[in-house]
């Protein structure tokens, strides 16, 4: 899985290189032609139309299950605490909320 994603990296940071090499590859061979060049626009067209489809590709490949959380791995007082996944509790209240003021009543709040 590793090996897939740092495959999946230098391909999208070869990309650019590869663009322009085809780039001038077919505005040399244009121009012993005798034909116009390749527009920079319909390139920019196509890096965007590229990008879009891989970053929609990582979106659809990434592991999600419905109604569960994943809370990220984090040091706290230099122990690795590790990453771990619990059911999400759903609540359109604590919407930005932060978790340490959520069930609490606001200050202001009359009781």
């Amino acid at each position: 899985m590793l090996i897939g994603r740092i495959i999946l990296q230098a391909l999208i940071i070869a990309l650019p290189f590869v663009v322009f090499g085809l780039y001038l590859y077919a505005t040399r061979s244009a121009e012993e032609a005798g034909r116009r060049k390749w527009p920079i626009q319909l390139l920019f067209v196509i890096g965007l139309a590229l990008t879009t489809i891989v970053w929609f590709a990582a979106i659809l490949m990434e592991p999600r299950e419905r109604d569960v959380c994943t809370e990220p791995a984090r040091f706290e007082s230099g122990v690795l605490i590790p990453a771990r996944t619990y059911p999400c509790e759903r609540k359109p209240e604590d919407v930005g909320v932060p978790s340490s003021r959520r069930g609490t009543a606001p200050a202001d709040a009359p009781d």
